[in-house]
This record gives structure tokens, C-alpha cells and sequence, in this order.
């Protein structure tokens, strides 16, 4: 601009050297003429004096008028370049971006603004010291080197835009961004360099990326099926869960539509369910919200099948979808409720297995003692064994639903699967068409559990194969060791298992029943109790286990019983040894402790045709002060037969301890109705030389009445 200004000067003055001649050489040209016209000399001599005055006034006040109008421009001029200046200044020293002036050819620094000074915290003047490695963190590519060939190609024309490390004063390193063009000012090629703080915008990039890993880990790690697609339907994303599931990309699925072909091809229901997923999509566009979730059952590529919850909402023009898997959720609470009723019915168990048991032990009793009087030809020996044998089945029957009863905790040792499978196969099969098949390698683990409890499970199992194959078939029992993770489908703890597997060959069962068939009481066959395998998911459940069923109409159905191994090869079985009988009369006096009248009869009668006088008593503590006097009489009782379980009074546990406190040698028999309580099952640890399992026979009560005392 100051070049502009002395060019307009310089023209301004040519100008007004031009007016000036030009009004001078006419001046000068005209008054000669009229001179010529004058024959006096001495007008003439007037004249030119008169017209010289004139002359200079005349060219006074032109010069006066066009010096003075140059004067008020090039003032005006001046000002406005001033105000120019100011303006650039402001502008120069005030932008938000740091910049910097650089010779052309040398690359040295000529100028800088305050935003530089501020940025980097230079002043001015060491600001026009400074060198390019100095305003940079020096390490490669951000070197002196890179900077002046980056430097060297805006001066050819070339402008470059990148991004640097730059360093303060102080040595703080920052991102900045760097634009470099050439210029020309006052006629000197220049650089002109343009250096932005980009840091706050870099942290904040990283830390977009860092929540965008942050969320794809999240998708990819979520336990449910997420995706998303355009309002065109055309999918964009599908995390892991979904790729798992259906075993497809979106370039194998690139539509929703094809996903849903894909997913909801599972029974009669899927083209409902599809229209309904459109409808979801739909109303999603229209309405701009969630649509209602859409629960329906989607077919995996390994062929099983999920329940999922399906939520559809509209993002960013995105169509975003979750299936939620609910089969899990659903299996859990169809075990909750199954514990649940479970739960009660071990209540009612547990409220009437004392009364029940009591009451079958009177008939029970009564009908072997009745045996036992009878002669073998006697019309009534055969009615007495057909109420016998209907009185075991009653027994059995109150044995099985007292498995859910509380109190019947398994007692647990290492058993074989191996043996416990050939022995209730050998028992429930034998007679029957079924052929058998046994895959269990000695290198199955033994499990820990009740043998009895599991013996039991085995046979309802093996019975409700029978039962689905009327006309013969194949029962298959495969035994394997394995190794459940901690997040397992079958919501076991995670540890070492044995899986034995029960196949048979019958129709099946539908889908429908098989959501109850573990129910108490539910049964689908004519005369069932509905019991068996409800007491066997009892059993399992109370083993720590979980039994599995996978079945179809017409397909068979196979059980597969999950149990906690050992860890240690299946042992040896054990010789149970046989008790010895008493042989010829006996003596001695029995104390016989129940809370029914009856079974005290039932005891008396018993123990007297055996030979032995008896004393009854209704709860413990008679038990205990009956014997302590006896003992201080001097006549010891020869053994006292005591209920374990005595409502509202002290039971057999705590008399058999005071008892023992007294006399240590006490022959003392614990009698139950629990088979599985850990007093009947290890009565030795108890006290008690031996053990009578409500409802008892004659036999039994004479085989107890042959151990001998604890010491």
C-alpha cells in the first residue's frame, strides 16, 4: 500500500506540473497576440507589468488549489494506510493461529505475531532468533531436516498442510497443525507459515477412539446379539454374538430382510414373527422411538434353537437391533420353579413322613409278626402276603416322596457308575424286550454320592424307558468324564462331572410336557404316581448336579444326568456282611421309645414272642430316666430301640447321648422313618450298634436286635 501511495504522489505532481505549464504556454501565447495589437510602447511597457501581476496571481491560485487538493489526498491517503495498518496489525497479532514470516531462500524467521509469542512463550524479539528445530520436539519425522525440505517446497509453489510436534519455551511437546504458502511482501519472496494448537482436539480424538474401542469391545464381549443397519435396510454391522449365532457377515446377509430368514426360520410361528419384526421396523420410522420388544425363537447355525427378546429402535437413521438370548433366563426360572414346587412338596413330605411312615409301620408290622404265627397251609397265609407285599409298595411309594422331604441330605462316598448302572439294569431290564447297551470306560470317574439316593434315580430313569418302549427296543447308557467352564448352559459350578446318558428308543415326548415332566404328580401314563422323575431331579439337584432331557416325538428321548466326580478312579464295591441271627430263646429286658401308641404295641408283641420283656415310653427323656433307674436298680436293660424323631420332646439322638454319658456299653438301635438321614445312614457315629428303617418287619427287628454294642 505505501508503494500505491508514492506512486499516486508521484503522478499527482506530474499532473500539476502539466496544469501549470500548460496554463503558463497559453498565458504566455495569448496576451503576446493582443501585445501586437497596441501601436503605443508605452501602453505595451503598462500592459506587460499589469500582465506579469496577473499572471503570477493567476498561477498562485491555480497552484494554490491543486497543491492544496494533493495535500488533502495524499493526508487522507496517509490516514487511511494508517488505519490499514492498524487493522492488519490487530488482525495479524489477534488470530487464533500462530503464524510465522520466513525468507524464501534462507527459511529464516522474519516475522512472527503474539499469538506465536503466546503459544510457544517467546517474546517478539528471541522469537526472531529462533531456529525451526527449536519450535520442534526434534524426534522423526518432526526433525530440522523434515521442516526445512517442508519449508523449501512452499517457497517452489507447493503448499503444504500436515501435522507436527511443536515445542514451548518451557519444553512442552503439543500437536499443532501447519499450513506453509508462499508469498511476496514488499517485493521479498516470503513464506508464510500458519500453526494451529491442535492438542485439545487431538486428546479429545483419542479419546473418541479410545470410547469407540471401548464400545465395539463392549458389543463384541455383550452376551447379546447386536446390529445395526440404514434406513434402507441394508445391514452394517453385526458383533460377534450375531456372526456366532447365525454364522453369517453382513456381506453373506447384507439386508434385514435376509436376516430374518436367516434367524426366524424355526416352526409355524416364523412368518408371524417376521411380519411382526417388519411392523417393529416400521413403526420405529414413523414414530422415531423403540418399538415394542418381539419375542420369538431363532434357529442357530449348529441347529439349536434360542428364545430371544427382540428391541428395535431407531438411532442416528440407524436401525438398531438387539436380540436378547432368554433361553438361559427361562431355563433358570423353569429350575426356580421347579425347586419352588419341589420346595413344597418337601414341606408337605416332611409334615407327613413322620404320620405315614408310623402308620405303615403298624400295618406293616403286624402283617409279617401275623406271618411269622401262621401256619405255611393256613387259608390266611397268602392274603397276609398279598397285604405284605401291597404294604412294601405303599412304603416304597412314601420312600420316594419322602426324597423331597427336607431333612434327607445325601450321604455322600465315592461310588461307580459303572457298577451302580449294571446293577439297576440288571434288576429294572431283566424280563423285559428291551436289549441293552452299555458304553462306560474304566476311565469314567466315580462320582460322589448316596448310592442309595442314586440307585433310585438310575431305576426311574431306566423304568421310564421301559415304559416308552412297550414293544422292545434299545436302551443305551454312555458314560463319559467332563469338564464344565465357568459360564456353562447347564448354570453348574464349574469343575469336573460325569455325564451318564440315558437313550432309549421310544416315541418321545413333546415339547409341551417336556417343560413339566420333572413337575411332582404330573405323569402321562395310565396308574402313574407322577413321582419318579421328579424324585430323580430331587436326587441329582440335591447331588449338585443337573439332569438334561433332548427329545422329539418320534425321535426317542435321552437323559443325561450330570453328577460331580470324584476325581479318582471308580473303587472296588464292598461286601456288605450279612447279620447274624439269634439262634434259640432270648432274654433280657427292651426298652422300646416311640411317640405312637401303636408302634409300641406293634414292638411289644414282637419283642415278647422273641422272648424279651419290654418298657415302653413315649419321648426321650422317659427313655432316659427309665434306664438311669433301671441301671441303679441293678437291672440293666439288655437294649432300647429308640424313634430318632419325636414331635414337641427330645428325639433319639440327644437320648442316645445321655444314655451313653451313663453307660458307655448301652446296646442301643435307632429307629426312622428317614433312611437318608446321616444318624440312620452312620448310626455308628451316633452310638447306635444298629439301625430299623420305618416300616419294619419281624425279620428286621430280630436282625438288629443281632449286632453287638458300639465298643
Amino acid at each position: 500500500m505505501r508503494t500505491d501511495l508514492k506512486k499516486g504522489a508521484r503522478r499527482e505532481i506530474n499532473r500539476i506540473v502539466g496544469i501549470y505549464a500548460l496554463v503558463g504556454c497559453t498565458w504566455i501565447l495569448l496576451s503576446g497576440r493582443f501585445l501586437r495589437l497596441i501601436a503605443e510602447p508605452a501602453m505595451v511597457s503598462r500592459i506587460e507589468v499589469y500582465k506579469g501581476l496577473f499572471f503570477v496571481l493567476l498561477t498562485s491560485g491555480l497552484l494554490y488549489q491543486l497543491i492544496g487538493g494533493f495535500v488533502r489526498r495524499h493526508a487522507d491517503a496517509v490516514r487511511q494506510l494508517a488505519e490499514s495498518e492498524e487493522s492488519f496489525q490487530t488482525i495479524y497479532h489477534n488470530v487464533n493461529d500462530a503464524l510465522f514470516i520466513h525468507d524464501a531462500a534462507s527459511g529464516e524467521i522474519v516475522d512472527v505475531n503474539q499469538t506465536m509469542c503466546n503459544m510457544f512463550g517467546y517474546s517478539h524479539a528471541e522469537a526472531l532468533q529462533m531456529q525451526v528445530q527449536e519450535l520442534s520436539s526434534g524426534a522423526a519425522p518432526y526433525s530440522q531436516q523434515e521442516a526445512r525440505r517442508l519449508l523449501s517446497l512452499a517457497a517452489k509453489g507447493v503448499p503444504q498442510t500436515f501435522e507436527w510436534r511443536s515445542k514451548k519455551k518451557d519444553g512442552t511437546v503439543f500437536w499443532s497443525e501447519v499450513n506453509m504458502r508462499d508469498t511476496n511482501i514488499n517485493g521479498h519472496a516470503r513464506v508464510m507459515v500458519m500453526v494451529r494448537d491442535i492438542d485439545t482436539r487431538k486428546k479429545a480424538e483419542k479419546a473418541l477412539r479410545q470410547n469407540e474401542e471401548i464400545l465395539k469391545v463392549l458389543m463384541e464381549e455383550m452376551p447379546a446379539g447386536v446390529g445395526w443397519a440404514d434406513e434402507s435396510g441394508t445391514i452394517q454391522y453385526l458383533n460377534g454374538c450375531l456372526i456366532d449365532w447365525f454364522g453369517c457377515t453382513p456381506a453373506e446377509v447384507p439386508t434385514i430382510e435376509e436376516l430374518m430368514l436367516r434367524a426366524l426360520a424355526v416352526d409355524e410361528q416364523a412368518p408371524e414373527n417376521r411380519e411382526t419384526w417388519k411392523s417393529a421396523i416400521a413403526a420405529a420410522r414413523e414414530k422415531h422411538a423403540a418399538a415394542p420388544p418381539v419375542e420369538a425363537r431363532v434357529v442357530c447355525r449348529d441347529g439349536s434353537v434360542r428364545r430371544v427378546i427382540l428391541n428395535i429402535r431407531l438411532v442416528q437413521h440407524r436401525i438398531l437391533f438387539i436380540f436378547t438370548d432368554i433361553t438361559r433366563w427361562e431355563a433358570m426360572q423353569a429350575e426356580i420353579l421347579k425347586a419352588q414346587k419341589l420346595e413344597s412338596l418337601g414341606v408337605m413330605a416332611g409334615g407327613i413322613a413322620h404320620d405315614f411312615k408310623n402308620i405303615l409301620t403298624g400295618i406293616l408290622g403286624n402283617i409279617s409278626f401275623a406271618g411269622m404265627l401262621v401256619e405255611e397251609a393256613h387259608p390266611a397265609r397268602k392274603p397276609l402276603e398279598h397285604a405284605e407285599k401291597a404294604s412294601l409298595r405303599a412304603a416304597e411309594l412314601a420312600h420316594q416322596l419322602l426324597t423331597f422331604a427336607k431333612g434327607g441330605e445325601p450321604i455322600k462316598k465315592s461310588v461307580s457308575v459303572a457298577a451302580l448302572v449294571q446293577e439297576c439294569l440288571s434288576l429294572v431290564v431283566h424280563g423285559s424286550k428291551v436289549r441293552t447297551e452299555v458304553d462306560i470306560a474304566t476311565s469314567v470317574h466315580a462320582i460322589e454320592a448316596d448310592e442309595g439316593q442314586i440307585n433310585q434315580a438310575f431305576n426311574n430313569v431306566i423304568i421310564n424307558a421301559l415304559q416308552s418302549m412297550p414293544g422292545g427296543g434299545t436302551l443305551s447308557v454312555h458314560g463319559a468324564n467332563v469338564s464344565l467352564s465357568a459360564k456353562n448352559d447347564l448354570q453348574l459350578p464349574p469343575g469336573d462331572y460325569v455325564r451318564i446318558a440315558f437313550a432309549d428308543q421310544g416315541g418321545g415326548i413333546s415339547h409341551e410336557n417336556q417343560k413339566m415332566i420333572f413337575d411332582p404328580y404330573f405323569t402321562t401314563k395310565s396308574g402313574g404316581t407322577g413321582l419318579g422323575l421328579a424324585s430323580v431331579h430331587s436326587i441329582v439337584s440335591r447331588h449338585n448336579g443337573s439332569i438334561q432331557v433332548d427329545s422329539s416325538p418320534g425321535a426317542g428321548t435321552t437323559f443325561s444326568l450330570y453328577l460331580p466326580a470324584s476325581g479318582a478312579s471308580s473303587p472296588e464295591p464292598e461286601a456288605a456282611p450279612e447279620p447274624a441271627l439269634p439262634e434259640g430263646g432270648a432274654e433280657g429286658v427292651i426298652l422300646v421309645m416311640d411317640d405312637e401308641e401303636t408302634i409300641r404295641t406293634l414292638a411289644t408283641d414282637m419283642l415278647e414272642y422273641l422272648g424279651y420283656r419290654v418298657v415302653t415310653c413315649g419321648n426321650g427323656e422317659e427313655a432316659v430316666r427309665l434306664y438311669i433307674e433301671a441301671g441303679e436298680a441293678g437291672t440293666t436293660f439288655h437294649a432300647a430301640v429308640m424313634d430318632l424323631t419325636v414331635p414337641a420332646g427330645m428325639g433319639g439322638k440327644e437320648a442316645a447321648r445321655q444314655i451313653l454319658d451313663y453307660d458307655p456299653r448301652a446296646r442301643l438301635i435307632v429307629s426312622s422313618g428317614y433312611s437318608n438321614d446321616p444318624v440312620v445312614a452312620m448310626h455308628r457315629d451316633y452310638g447306635f450298634c444298629a439301625a430299623v428303617i420305618k416300616p419294619y418287619r419281624y425279620a428286621e427287628m430280630q436282625q438288629a436286635l443281632a449286632c453287638r454294642n458300639r465298643t
